[in-house]
């Protein structure tokens, strides 16, 4: 049997199946107001499942779903509300939702009056497994994604997984691509069981699976908190899909962050593979996989100059180099790569003609 209780970094994960530990967090604690910060869509789904448990004077604040809120207009507004309601410094923030929500709303609370403390209740697999963990808080400024933020842990985070019910087929799927993700740099055996599982468009989850994939980042996050070395590792995949995901996002043709992260990776294996990290056989097992859990199609018509622009502004690089962690072998990873550009290219144009 699994533990229920994951410390990272000094910051406790609960696996929080009866909301006990969420029950038991705010009886222990005493804070001069409360306010729950989500989208609409999680204050209208997820809300209602723990309403009952919050204080009766908790405050509810939303805002409109989805990344192309995650800038600074948004969180003027929220802070506007704050300022507003007077919430002072000894206030408690609840961030309930995804990955906006939690990178945007621990943005905003550790930034208003220099610091709120807050919590995360992730609502979706990819906030589960990969950004309520590790600190890492931001919004994106002129389309570039996370240009603006910090790093500040949340006093806890409460993964209840009754929450994934609420979640269409498409967002499981995003969340999944960042345990295949996990699996691939630092767990062989994690990527054997989802190798195993019977193919479907909606992810089987279980608490293993969930598990196995919060112990890498766990491991990660704790070997380096501020992502000086090997912490770098979790960017496998996102370098390229970050591009992706601006560029579609400016063309109002939105597509979910996990999906962006699988495109990457369908690309950076190729990188990893082109540069003799990875074996051939292990090429075509990883890219059969992943080109499963995605559908390329919908990348194939992309103005790869305009993707390479974002490439050249991500935040990762270093002294005018585009920066890449990738693969070394199946569970093991490299980082700080240094790809001559034509490589690049010539990467983003195997992913487009899959």
């Amino acid at each position: 049997m699994k533990p229920d209780i994951i410390n990272v970094d000094g910051c406790p994960l609960f696996l929080d199946q009866e909301l006990s530990h969420f029950k038991a967090f705010l009886a222990n604690r005493s804070y001069s107001s409360y306010i729950i910060l989500g989208d609409e869509n999680t204050i209208h789904y997820c809300y209602p499942l723990i309403r009952d448990l919050c204080p009766s004077d908790t405050h509810v604040l939303k805002f409109p779903a989805g990344e192309s809120q995650k800038n600074i207009t948004t969180c003027s507004n929220i802070w506007q509300q704050l300022l507003e309601l007077k919430v002072d410094r000894k206030s408690l923030v609840i961030l309930l939702g995804g990955g906006v929500v939690g990178d945007m709303g621990g943005f905003i609370a550790s930034t208003y009056k220099r610091g709120l403390d807050f919590v995360h209740m992730p609502t979706t697999l990819m906030s589960m497994t990969d950004s309520s963990i590790g600190g890492k808080l931001g919004i994106d400024y002129d389309h570039v994604k996370n240009a603006v933020g910090l790093f500040r842990n949340s006093k806890a985070v409460f993964i209840h997984l009754p929450f994934l019910q609420t979640l269409s087929d498409e967002e499981m799927r995003s969340g999944y691509s960042e345990i295949v993700k996990h699996a691939l740099i630092a767990n062989s055996v994690l990527f054997k069981l989802l190798q195993a599982q019977t193919s479907s468009s909606r992810p089987l989850i279980n608490t293993e699976l969930l598990y196995q994939s919060i112990l890498v980042k766990k491991t990660l996050v704790e070997r380096d908190p501020f992502e000086s070395s090997v912490r770098k590792a979790l960017n496998f995949g996102h370098t390229i899909g970050h591009a992706i995901e601006s560029y579609k996002l400016k063309h109002e043709q939105p597509i979910t962050h996990g999906e962006a992260v699988a495109f990457g990776m369908i690309a950076e294996t190729y990188l990893s593979y082109k540069t003799g990290l990875i074996l051939k056989d292990h090429h075509e097992q990883i890219q059969h996989f992943l080109k499963s859990i995605c559908d390329t199609s919908r990348i194939r018509d992309i103005d790869l100059d305009e993707v390479f622009n974002y490439l050249q502004h991500d935040k990762k690089n270093e002294s005018g180099k585009i920066l890449f962690s990738l693969l070394n072998g199946i569970g093991s990873f490299s980082i700080n790569k240094d790809i001559p550009n034509g490589l690049i290219r010539e990467s983003m144009g195997y992913l487009t003609n899959q």
